[in-house]
């Protein structure tokens, strides 16, 4: 993710010279293969839209709303997203251009129910969107935010703010140690992208007047090149807290997937992504036969060995 956690990676010690230890690494170095052969065939990013198509994640920012069934509805049909958990944000997908109508049912309701959202809007070809729901139970909203998905210069990152937190007046946000600033950021609403230099950085919501409140705060790694968007959620119950989103990696690629995704197999394009990871799992089973005789064969010299 561009805004994202800096993790490290542990490794447990493992007894060399045992057979436990010897089929371990034999079966590590065939997952290894493995792995590299399904990255090489499913890891690609798309680009952008395909000619007519507009790109559209779909988020889900009501903190007393359980969970809910997303319908988008364009000229293609209707498209559904189920069981869309609050903090829940889709992978983009293509979606035609034009005329564009946005709704949210309760999961599980029938599809010719009234909506509990319901957002008309027109998509520009060529253009990425983050349709969210917002709001309060009884009295939600959808946003169709456009993304700009402009390459970042060298060694810098852009990215923008947006206050989904209900309950709140106007908020400012700070950026510590650059001259970065977001003022008067009211609910719903949206910052232009600004610049940053590559980094880690600690952001700050603050209550406006004198006394400058901290309402949410994390330190936040911006990786050279991404467009990311940080969005301030909660209230009615729920911690107000930062969530970060990549909008788009490297040279304008939009990521693959999304922060803990509900769309499944429903998405538009997921038959042309399930068929290229069922390529790519076939083609695992080739390595799998050459090197399975190995392992067998390393496992049963370690045998030999212990019990000599």
């Amino acid at each position: 993710m561009g805004w994202g956690w800096m993790e490290g990676a542990g490794a447990r010690a493992r007894r060399p010279g045992t057979v436990a230890g010897t089929v371990a690494g034999a079966v590590a170095a065939v997952a290894l293969g493995l792995a590299v052969l399904g990255g090489a065939v499913a890891g690609a990013a798309p680009a952008g839209a395909a000619p007519g198509k507009a790109m559209v994640r779909v988020a889900h920012f009501a903190p007393d709303v359980s969970y809910v069934d997303i319908y988008v509805v364009s000229l293609n049909g209707t498209q559904l997203v189920p069981n869309v958990f609050y903090r829940e944000v889709s992978g983009y997908w293509g979606v035609p251009s034009g005329a564009f109508t946005y709704e949210v049912r309760p999961a599980g309701s029938p599809r010719s129910g009234d909506p509990m959202v319901r957002l008309r809007g027109s998509l520009d070809a060529g253009s990425a969107y983050t349709v969210a729901t917002v709001g309060r139970k009884g009295d939600l909203a959808g946003l169709l935010l456009p993304d700009d998905m402009r390459a970042a210069a060298p060694g810098t990152a852009r990215a923008r703010v947006v206050n989904a937190a209900v309950g709140l007046p106007p908020v400012d946000v700070d950026v510590a140690g650059t001259t970065v600033r977001f003022e008067d950021l009211a609910f719903s609403a949206q910052t232009a992208y600004r610049r940053l230099p590559a980094g880690r950085y600690q952001v700050a919501v603050r209550s406006q007047g004198g006394d400058g409140k901290v309402l949410a705060s994390r330190a936040l790694t911006v990786k050279p090149g991404t467009v990311s968007s940080v969005v301030l959620v909660g209230g009615a119950g729920k911690p107000r807290e930062l969530l970060p989103l990549t909008d788009a990696v490297g040279t304008a690629r939009m990521p693959t997937g999304g922060v803990a995704t509900g769309a499944g197999g429903t998405a538009p394009e997921a038959a042309a992504a399930e068929a290229a990871a069922s390529a790519g799992r076939a083609t695992w089973w080739p390595l799998l036969l050459l090197v399975a005789p190995l392992t067998v064969a390393v496992a049963a010299r370690a045998r030999r060995r212990a019990n000599a």
